[in-house]
């Protein structure tokens, strides 16, 4: 540690030395005594990340490439230089200066929260008894939701004639239940609806009439994960059901006021703040954007390219998204951070591009790819985000392609993440160049 210690302040000493022999050079010059800025390049050595245009990259995650360049540099190294950076401050001040604070912002249902689950699974404390309650109620309340917005589809298409008699029955019995139930029922309420009928839920869902009205869920904006709750309702529905770390990530439970999250990885603090993603909710980002955060985690669903707003049924997601990265990035807050698009539910886009085509969709009929091709359709909304940008030179962007449901490839993402934040804090304070 103490021989990169001297070899960064060697670096430091001579990065100064160099900068104030060209503003010496630049003032002669002028004859004005005002100095010429000095840009700052961008740095592109990086092998990790396919190259777009002159500051955005493209993170596959499901290739190592990351990895193997960070055993290559060396994680101790890494970690020893911020420790050894920031060996002067004690106290409260030491623990201020290795905290890295990381704001994570998206539309509604893009995944935010998800994140930060599998970050407390991979790096956190076990979840209470009293919290594995609470996602028990969570999860049996999103039953209830997903069958309720199908029932609505199935009648809306017309399909109540297709049943047979005992899936009919099933329907009318669920219908009857679900009208005399509040707008804003408690998840209470909605676990025992669930507790009490589950089997006529298994009933109408296992038909194949509700298999047609699936395959068109995003009329009704179901949320696409909640098809394991329904394929395991028995098991949700048995007394003694504990949820899986699988079952807790699916669970949907809506943000409404800000939340921050801490975890300790190798020696190091990091803060996540979610916010609602809502319309409603989005008053509140002011407050998280004047936090001076390291970086922005922007999440987007990829999935939802063929789904509306439930605020607005006329805005597309998928444009509200690019929209709200657009009035992010070229936020002044966080000119000169790195800014990371996690272009999330990966697992299900692919699966939907198959029967539901990009260019087919108002917003995005200038598609030229493949139909039901993957790469294609990622670089298409790829380019939608950089093109939305109006200062590309300001500050590097990363892309990854995430499922945050999957533990393998959200821990990629997350260490990558982490090297990245760590990797500008560093050269904030010593310049570029110094990895």
């Amino acid at each position: 540690m103490g021989n990169l210690a001297a070899k960064l302040r060697r670096q430091k000493q001579k990065r100064r030395g160099s900068m104030q022999t060209q503003r010496t050079s630049n003032n002669s010059k002028n004859g004005d005594g005002q100095s010429k800025a000095i840009p700052r390049q961008a740095e592109h050595s990086s092998t990790t990340f396919k190259q777009t245009n002159k500051n955005t990259r493209i993170q596959n995650t499901a290739m190592g490439n990351l990895a193997a360049k960070l055993r290559t540099k060396g994680k101790p190294g890494r970690s020893a230089s911020i420790k050894t950076h920031r060996s002067s401050k004690s106290g409260n001040d030491q623990q201020s200066e290795n905290t890295f604070k990381l704001l994570l912002l998206g539309a509604g249902e893009s995944g935010k929260t998800t994140i930060l689950k599998q970050m407390r699974f991979l790096h956190g404390e076990p979840l209470s008894s009293k919290e594995l309650e609470k996602f028990k109620s969570v999860i049996r309340s999103n039953v209830i939701t997903a069958i309720r917005k199908l029932m609505g589809l199935l009648s809306l298409l017309g399909l109540e004639g297709e049943l047979s008699d005992n899936e009919k029955e099933a329907f009318m019995h669920l219908t009857e239940e679900f009208s005399n139930l509040e707008v804003r029922a408690t998840l209470n309420v909605h676990e025992n609806i669930m507790l009490e009928h589950w089997q006529a839920i298994q009933t109408l869902w296992s038909s194949e009439v509700m298999m047609h009205v699936w395959l068109q869920r995003a009329a009704c904006n179901v949320i696409d994960g909640h098809k394991l709750f329904l394929d395991n309702i028995s098991r949700i529905a048995s007394t003694d059901y504990s949820p899986t770390s699988g079952d807790i990530l699916l669970a949907r439970e809506r943000t409404y006021k800000e939340k921050r999250r801490i975890h300790h990885v190798d020696g190091a603090n990091f803060e996540f703040y979610d916010v609602g993603g809502q319309r409603g909710a989005r008053r509140e980002w002011i407050k998280s954007f004047n936090r001076n955060v390291d970086a922005v985690i922007f999440v987007v669903a990829l999935s939802e390219y063929d789904q509306m707003l439930n605020e607005n049924r006329r805005t597309n997601r998928m444009v509200e998204s690019i929209e709200l990265f657009k009035s992010v990035c070229n936020n002044a807050a966080f000119a000169n951070k790195p800014v990371m698009l996690f272009l999330n539910k990966k697992d299900v886009f692919a699966d939907k591009i198959v029967s539901s085509d990009i260019g087919a969709q108002p917003p995005f009929r200038d598609y030229t790819g493949r139909p039901g091709n993957f790469d294609d359709g990622v670089e298409y909304f790829v380019k939608k985000f950089m093109d939305c940008l109006f200062n590309p030179e300001n500050h590097e962007r990363f892309v990854h392609v995430t499922n945050a449901t999957d533990p393998s490839n959200m821990l990629f993402v997350l260490n990558s993440t982490r090297w990245i934040v760590m990797r500008e804090n560093i050269e904030s304070s010593f310049g570029r160049g110094v990895f």
